[in-house]
C-alpha cells in the first residue's frame, strides 16, 4: 500500500504527518509538493530515503489535483491500495489510521472511508447544507446506514487497485465523484475507522478559506449527483454558482502528468 500526502506551505506539519502514516504501518509513501512558498519542499527532501518518493511541482496545483497525480504515480508503481492523507494532518490518530488501513487490506475495501461524525451531529444535518448534502449523497446511493455522513471529502481515505484501473483521473480530484463512482460500479466500500473532526488537526487557515473550501465541496455534490442522474456535471444550483476553489484546479497539469507517466 502507497501513501499520497499531499503539501502545499506545511513546512511547519509535513514532518509529523509523514511520521503518523510511518507510524501506522507504511513505508511506501508520495509527498506532492506543489506551489510553495515556505520550506515544504526540504522538508519533504530531508524525509526522502528509498521509500518516499517527493513529486515536486512550481506551481500550485489547486485542491485534491495532488491526489490524483500522487494516485496516478502509485498505480503506475504498482500500488494495489492507496491512502490519501493531507499533509497539514496533525492529530493524534496512528491507532484509528492503522485501523482504516488493516480494514481495506483484510476486507478488500476499493474505497475504505473514514467517519469524523459519527451519529452525534444528526441536527446539524438540517441546519448545514454541506452535511445535507452529504447525507443526501449516501442515501440516494443507498448507503447511508453504512456510511452515515463519511465521505472521501473529508478525512483520511483508501482507495484499490481495482477502482483506480477504471475510474476517470479527474474524478479523483473531485471526492464525491469517487464515492459515486465507487457505488454506481458495484465496487466493495465501508467506513470503519472513526477520527472525530476535531482530532484530524488540520491547520487552520482563516473563515475565509474555509468559506471557499466549504463551497468547493457543495459543488463537488452537485457535479456527483449530476453524474449519477446522467446530466452534463453542473455547479450550480437555483442559479448559484459553487465554484469554492474549483477554477483554481489544474487538470491541464494533472493531464501532463498523465501523459508522462505512458512515456517512462
Amino acid at each position: 500500500m502507497y501513501a499520497v500526502i499531499p503539501a502545499r506551505n506545511e513546512g511547519t506539519r509535513l514532518r509529523q504527518a509523514v511520521q503518523t502514516v510511518r507510524q501506522a504501518g507504511l513505508r511506501d509513501l508520495i509527498v506532492v509538493v506543489n506551489g510553495c512558498q515556505d520550506h515544504t519542499r526540504d522538508v519533504a527532501a530531508s524525509l526522502q530515503d528509498g521509500r518516499l518518493t517527493l513529486l515536486h511541482f512550481d506551481e500550485a496545483l489547486g485542491v485534491d489535483i495532488p491526489r490524483a497525480v500522487g494516485a496516478a504515480y502509485a498505480y503506475r508503481k504498482g500500488a494495489e491500495h492507496v491512502l490519501f492523507y493531507d499533509g497539514d494532518l496533525i492529530g493524534p490518530h496512528r491507532d484509528e489510521l492503522g485501523k482504516l488501513i488493516d480494514s481495506a487490506r483484510r476486507f478488500s475495501l476499493d474505497l475504505a472511508l473514514t467517519d469524523p461524525y459519527g451519529t452525534a451531529h444528526g441536527l446539524d444535518v438540517a441546519r448545514e447544507p454541506l452535511l445535507a448534502l452529504r447525507r443526501d449523497l449516501a442515501r440516494r446511493l443507498g448507503l447511508e446506514g453504512r456510511l452515515g455522513l463519511s465521505n472521501p471529502a473529508h478525512g483520511p481515505h483508501i482507495v484499490s487497485r481495482a477502482l483506480l484501473r477504471h475510474i476517470p483521473l479527474d474524478f479523483l480530484a473531485k471526492p464525491p465523484l469517487v464515492l459515486a463512482y465507487a457505488a454506481r460500479a458495484g465496487l466493495h466500500l465501508d467506513a470503519l475507522a472513526r477520527i472525530p473532526h476535531a482530532r484530524l488537526g488540520s491547520a487552520h487557515k482563516g473563515p475565509e478559506h474555509y468559506a471557499k473550501i466549504r463551497e468547493t465541496i457543495i459543488g463537488d455534490h452537485l457535479e456527483a449527483f449530476c453524474y449519477l442522474d446522467g446530466r452534463p456535471r453542473s455547479r450550480r444550483l437555483h442559479s448559484r454558482l459553487f465554484d469554492g476553489y474549483d477554477s483554481e484546479r489544474r487538470f491541464d497539469l494533472l493531464a501532463r502528468f498523465a501523459r508522462s507517466l505512458t512515456r517512462t
